[in-house]
């Protein structure tokens, strides 16, 4: 990425700060700030605590609902659009006003409660606060901080329970939180020619930053004083933006992207650890898959540890962490090789260090090489322990699952697959990742009324009828059939035909996302196979690996990366058209639509589908913009990105000079989507 995009990236940092500048300045004098754990992480990307302490923050505490921190001063509670957090809130502020005089009225001049909630205050929390009776007690403020930087080339919004908000309780109020977000975005980066939209959700949020920025520029142009900041809008607006291209995906365009296990390292970092904006939790006596384990199932450890390891954490940033740049998009059964030859050189690196040295190479081995030898140690430490923990709990079965991933996906070997989800739900059963692989086989093959049943008596046979509602949840999100007419499924399955190809493989082959069905794959040519040339980038990409679908041990493209190269690889928009024209949920908006065929502004183009332009006036626009001069792309999936969908888009990146950043709410795995939908 070039030093220009990169420092405009940096910039969302510098706007958070404004923003959260703008909030503490309109409340005067000193205040304490008390901090939802859940958002300190993501804060350290905006802010740290001098800087809080240089905006008027005193004392900073962690909300905490049964232990109040003592009543000081002004109060800033700093919290999530969560209705139970906020009662817990305001639950505390009642306790503290309990304990004033009552003789004495509250001055609501001078507010000692203020509440910041991230992303927006909803409707609910100002009823609420009237039935409290805090009305005019406690100040509310919205604060987002829009795109938060975790690493080179990926953004984050860091939102909570976006995808179990949106695709299963159907409530779209998150969309509005990420468009403003997207439409900042437009602003500091430039608006893109072209920007697509695949999903209901992505084609709202489109059309929301579009009647946004139409309303601003209506409003510019009406009032005489926002003259010169017209000016300016229309200047930034005429200037090259840094993307070419965006592209608005919706998460349930692609569930198998998030449901297969990958096989990259950082992928399965997070199959069996917890990410927090960036950072991953590493503690040795709870990790993913224990936690979804039943407790009879899981074998006691009766060998007494010699001490007990504190649990740290891991920065997945490249620009942090060197030996993760390295390895990250890495096959995890080459790392756990190179890692032990990285730590056998940096222990031959400490003798050679020690022999024959003269007292003032001593001390400049001490001084200074001795420091960094010792960092890089206890970076490959935790390295390492993860790797310990991949293999004992995920190495076991790894091959026998991949197999049966490939045979859902592939539609073969049906009664294989059945008997195996029967298999762990009856020996080795896990409250998410079984789950997971039953909303595998149904996206892509469909289940049938008798095995649905079947499935669904077992899991609440393991896990207890508590979790029976769960299943309605999974058919909200198009994860399973629709439970509440079982006979209907039944009468449908018997008399249905059975077929070679399911509509998941016919949608999957017109895109070539399955490189095991089909014979068109992006791949190196067979005598560097054969040869067994490898070249490895400073990422820890093999680069003769060439089909994205590595990620998933070679069995499947993410969408997301397949459409970014159709689309990159498009000689002209009627190319495109013959490509991904069948896609009737793409949906195609940019500059190069906002004006129509007279050659007026068009303030607010309405999105259509590819079909929709090569057929009107705007055809010969699009075709002088095929091929893209510049392959640069931005990436949003409303609903959670995983890391094996960025090592996919970033190997395509490095494969064919393209420059792609990718974003989302939030960066998840398979098991955590189900989590959300568990605990809805």
């Amino acid at each position: 990425m070039d030093s220009s995009s990169s420092r405009k990236l940096l910039g969302f940092r510098q706007i958070a700060q404004e923003k959260l500048q703008h909030v503490f300045y309109s409340i005067p004098s000193e205040k304490d700030l008390i901090i939802d754990p859940a958002l300190i992480k993501p804060l350290e990307h905006v802010c740290g605590a001098s800087w809080l302490r240089k905006k008027g923050i005193d004392k900073i505490f962690k909300f905490d609902p049964k232990n109040p921190p003592p009543k000081r001063m002004q109060f800033v509670y700093l919290i999530t659009s969560s209705l139970l957090t906020f009662k817990s809130v305001l639950d505390q502020i009642s306790g503290y006003q309990s304990q004033t005089s009552s003789l004495m009225e509250p001055d609501i001049r001078n507010k000692q409660y203020h509440v910041v909630v991230l992303p927006s205050v909803l409707a609910s929390f100002e009823h609420l606060l009237e039935e409290e009776g805090l009305h005019g007690i406690v100040e509310l403020y919205n604060f987002h901080w829009d795109f938060l930087q975790l690493d080179e080339s990926i953004l984050s919004l860091e939102l909570p329970n976006v995808f179990a908000d949106v695709y299963v309780r159907k409530d779209t109020t998150p969309l509005g939180s990420i468009a403003q977000s997207i439409r900042i975005f437009n602003l500091v980066m430039g608006k893109p020619h072209l920007v697509f939209s695949l999903g209901e959700n992505a084609e709202k949020i489109l059309q929301m930053v579009l009647r946004m920025e139409s309303k601003q520029r209506s409003n510019a142009m009406a009032s005489p004083v926002t003259g010169n900041d017209n000016n300016k809008a229309d200047q930034n607006s005429a200037k090259d933006p840094e993307y070419a291209a965006m592209l608005i995906m919706d998460r349930d365009r692609d569930y198998p992207a998030c449901l297969l296990t990958p096989v990259v390292y950082c992928g399965l970092l997070l199959e069996i650890q917890t990410l927090n904006s960036g950072s991953l939790i590493i503690d040795d006596d709870a990790n993913k898959i224990k936690t979804g384990k039943l407790a009879f199932l899981q074998q006691p450890d009766l060998t007494p540890s010699p001490s007990k390891q504190e649990s740290s954490s891991l920065r997945m940033s490249g620009t942090q962490d060197m030996i993760y740049l390295e390895h990250r998009y890495r096959h995890f059964s080459e790392v756990i090789g190179l890692l032990s030859s990285q730590a056998k050189a940096l222990g031959l690196e400490g003798k050679a260090y020690s022999r024959e040295m003269k007292l003032h190479e001593m001390k400049d081995y001490v001084t200074n090489k001795l420091p960094k030898v010792a960092a890089v140690k206890k970076e490959l430490f935790k390295h390492l322990r993860l790797c310990e923990t991949i293999v004992e709990e995920i190495g076991a079965n790894f091959e026998k699952h991949q197999m049966i991933e490939e045979s859902i996906l592939t539609n073969t070997n049906r009664k294989q697959i059945m008997n195996y989800i029967l298999e762990l739900l009856s020996s080795d059963a896990h409250k998410y990742n079984t789950l997971r692989l039953i909303c595998l086989y149904h996206v892509t093959i469909g289940l049938t009324g008798e095995d649905m049943t079947k499935l669904m008596s077992t899991y609440i046979n393991a896990f207890g009828y508590r979790h029976l509602a769960l299943f309605y949840n999974l058919f909200q999100a198009r994860l399973f059939p629709d439970t509440t007419n079982i006979s209907k499924t039944k009468m449908l399955s018997q008399i249905s035909i059975p077929t070679l190809k399911t509509p998941f493989q016919i949608e999957a082959n017109k895109l070539k996302q399955l490189p095991t069905d089909s014979n068109e794959s992006v791949s190196t040519s067979g005598s560097d196979r054969d040869a067994g040339l490898s070249t490895v980038t400073p990422s820890g990409i093999n680069m003769a690996k060439a089909c994205p679908s590595y990620v998933f041990n070679g069995n499947y493209i993410p969408l997301v990366t397949q459409l970014t190269h159709m689309i990159f690889a498009a000689s002209s928009f009627d190319n495109l058209n013959t490509r991904l024209g069948h896609l009737e949920r793409l949906k195609v908006s940019g500059r190069v639509l906002q004006g129509d065929c007279q050659g007026s502004v068009d303030t607010f183009p309405t999105p259509r589908t590819i079909k929709e332009l090569s057929a009107s006036c705007h055809k010969a626009a699009l075709n002088q913009l095929f091929p893209l001069r510049e392959k640069t792309m931005f990436i949003f999936i409303v609903g959670g990105i995983t890391y094996a969908e960025i090592a996919a888009c970033h190997l395509l990146e490095r494969n064919i000079g393209a420059k792609i950043v990718l974003s989302s709410d939030r960066i998840i795995a398979g098991r955590d989507l189900i989590e959300s939908i568990v605990n809805c």
